[in-house]
């Protein structure tokens, strides 16, 4: 009962927080919303297979035998060397399609978080300046308490926007940077199997 007690009282609390700061509080969480779920299906994108050269020291054995290739990796190395005829410009071209696919599709989930890092703190700054709007118009309105707990409230409004949009915004762009250093560490890894193969593959030929 007391669990409970206590786990109703925070809630009660944070919805007093929610509703204090006025309509900018929506816009605040839809924001929020959309910022953590496509971070974390970012965050999910980049870790899900082995990407990240985590099995380069098994490269080797894939580029001779590309059909005991594992992983998402081993499906761009049967990709690229699929065909009896292959050419460095087919691998070289391949590669190309390979990042396309992959990386644009990073890039298009951090542009959106980006946007959202960025617009989470002038959402909140909205809510200041709505909020400081209402203090002045209680000071207006001269003494009284009437008055004053229109300042309260405007006052509280300014802060807890300013506070939320910040508490958005800080932890998206951790998660922005972590899957940035994850999609950099893919590239790489692309880059260092491509010449690889290239090496493995038409070094004979030279």
């Amino acid at each position: 009962m007391f669990v409970l007690a206590e786990g109703q009282g925070l809630v009660s609390e944070v919805l007093e927080v929610f509703t204090s700061g006025g309509w900018i509080m929506l816009m605040l969480g839809s924001v929020a919303f959309i910022l953590y779920a496509t971070a974390f299906a970012a965050f999910a994108y980049v870790n899900r297979g082995n990407l990240t050269g985590e099995d380069s020291h098994e490269w080797e054995k894939w580029i001779e035998n590309p059909e005991s290739a594992e992983g998402r990796m081993g499906e761009a190395i049967k990709y690229v060397m699929h065909g009896p005829r292959l050419t460095i410009k087919t691998v070289q071209r391949r590669f190309a399609e390979v990042r396309l696919n992959l990386l644009s599709a990073i890039d298009r989930r951090l542009l959106v978080v980006n946007t959202l890092v960025a617009a989470a703190p002038l959402a909140g700054l909205l809510g200041t300046v709505m909020g400081m709007l209402a203090m002045f118009n209680g000071l207006a309105q001269g003494g009284g308490a009437a008055a004053m707990t229109r300042v309260a409230g405007g006052m509280k409004e300014a802060l807890i926007t300013t506070q939320t949009g910040l508490t958005i915004a800080l932890p998206g762009l951790f998660i922005a940077l972590i899957v940035k250093s994850k999609r950099d560490r893919i590239s790489a890894a692309l880059t260092r199997l491509e010449s690889q193969i290239l090496c493995a593959r038409f070094q004979k030929d030279h």
